[in-house]
């Protein structure tokens, strides 16, 4: 389960926006590790940056009023055509849900390229905080052959916005 604003815990609904999110990413500005073709994924492999550390917890330009939300960086890799991936959770969001239910305030598994970060970030609040759990998401990012997004981080919330609201049966939203 996942904590909302307010106490409300988000259960299988919000797991279903999560697996559709995966499945989506290649139509919001993500590239691909897989490239269409039926070949086994490339196995990522552990990495290091001169910037950006596991269990760093960054500011990042974000979406209007979520300007307290943070990223922690959960693990770094690389692939031959990526180049460098950090995987990041984003926390005190707030993914507007159309229904009047539950409003997920996180996203616990997000693959980024290093650009895509360098880009979004603005300020290290916490040179090493815990790490939360991400490993269901990485796993399910791995069987999917999972892409990167390669937009900001704002933006690909936005787009997780867009998905989950469709996921709910609701048209965008503003």
């Amino acid at each position: 389960m996942t904590g909302a604003p307010g106490g409300v815990a988000v259960t299988m609904g919000f797991l279903n926006f999560l697996l559709l999110a995966v499945s989506l990413l290649a139509s919001y500005g993500v590239a691909s590790h897989q490239g269409g073709n039926k070949r086994p994924c490339p196995e990522p492999q552990e990495a290091t940056d001169s910037k950006f550390q596991v269990a760093q917890v960054w500011k990042y330009k974000t979406r209007p009023n979520e300007e307290q939300s943070t990223l922690t960086i959960l693990r770094i890799e690389s692939l031959p055509k990526q180049g460098v991936i950090i995987h990041i959770r984003v926390d005190d969001i707030r993914l507007r849900n159309c229904t009047g239910g539950p409003e997920p305030n996180n996203i616990a598994h997000m693959p980024f390229s290093r650009d895509a970060i360098e880009r979004s970030v603005v300020k290290l609040a916490k040179e090493a905080g815990a790490v939360p759990e991400f490993q269901d998401g990485y796993d399910e990012w791995r069987k999917a052959c999972g892409g990167v997004y390669t937009i900001t981080v704002a933006e690909a919330i936005e787009a997780n916005q867009k998905t989950f609201n469709a996921g709910l049966g609701c048209g965008p939203t503003k």
